[in-house]
């Protein structure tokens, strides 16, 4: 029994890079989307979430909605298409594989928000759709979770990044150093993630520092495949503007710092009406 539990310790440990934005940036969007809620969404949504998560305190059920689908990825494989679409950045004339129009993160927004919609549905797998939608909303906002680089270093696409080797302490891959919100997200030496009260600290400070007029023309925009392209804008323009196997420079970081904050509350904001507008 101790021999498969550190097993699966060190499953989880070694897998992370391959989630977006990792808990505490999901946590954070989560926490953004709840404090921007109405009382009558807020209401059923509580509802949902205690069919899975049994807590009293409805903001950390909600929270845990945000990170399950990634605690889920190894048991559940079939799910691990739907955090992430691979629109190409192409280089050196290489030819990538076509777009899958389904099985994808912008086709799970769309099966998730269809299913939560429908009080047909039961409870508990309105329950579950609610939680992979809270989740994936969180994903396409992370650039690296829109995009694949082709060129001739990477003929077969780099992975979103997870085959771009960088030269960080905080990560040994682009894209778990975006996981990491370039660095915002690290944990401190033996620390396991952040508590409560800091990811609410956070997007307090961050919902301030960019309120939601900030966003005006894109909170308008309410495609889930106009988000992907614009997050792999940001992949393009940002995030690919290093080289494999170097350090991240600092302005690189401060600039990537400033991406990954209006990206998290872009996505709280967007969340949060795609909330209000199914549960009123």
């Amino acid at each position: 029994m101790r021999i498969k539990m550190l097993f699966l310790w060190l499953l989880c440990f070694f897998t992370t890079s391959v989630f977006a934005w990792g808990s505490v940036g999901h946590r954070l969007v989560a926490q953004i989307a709840y404090d921007q809620l109405t009382p009558q969404a807020k209401k059923q949504i509580d509802a949902l979430t205690d069919v899975m998560f049994h807590s009293r305190y409805p903001d950390a059920r909600f929270a845990r909605a945000s990170t399950w689908p990634d605690t889920i990825r190894q048991q559940a494989p079939q799910y691990s298409p739907w955090h992430f679409i691979s629109l190409p950045i192409v280089k050196d004339n290489v030819t990538p594989p076509a777009l899958e129009n389904n099985n994808n993160v912008v086709w799970a927004i769309a099966r998730a928000e269809k299913i939560v919609s429908d009080p047909s549905e039961n409870n508990a797998r309105r329950a579950k759709y609610l939680s992979f939608l809270v989740h994936f909303i969180g994903d396409i906002h992370q650039p690296l979770h829109c995009a694949t680089l082709y060129d001739h270093q990477f003929l077969h696409g780099d992975r979103g990044g997870n085959d771009f080797p960088i030269a960080s302490s905080v990560s040994n891959n682009l894209h778990w150093f975006w996981d990491e919100g370039v660095g915002l997200f690290a944990s401190n030496p033996g620390q396991y993630q952040f508590h409560y009260y800091e990811i609410q600290t956070m997007a307090n400070q961050w919902m301030k520092d960019y309120p939601r007029a900030y966003f005006t023309k894109q909170l308008q925009e309410q495609s889930p495949m106009q988000w992907a392209k614009d997050s792999h804008h940001i992949a393009n323009t940002v995030v690919y503007q290093i080289q494999p196997n170097t350090k991240p420079s600092q302005t690189y970081i401060q600039n990537g710092q400033t991406i990954v904050r209006e990206q998290v509350v872009l996505a709280g904001y967007r969340l949060a009406d795609v909330l209000n507008r199914i549960f009123g």
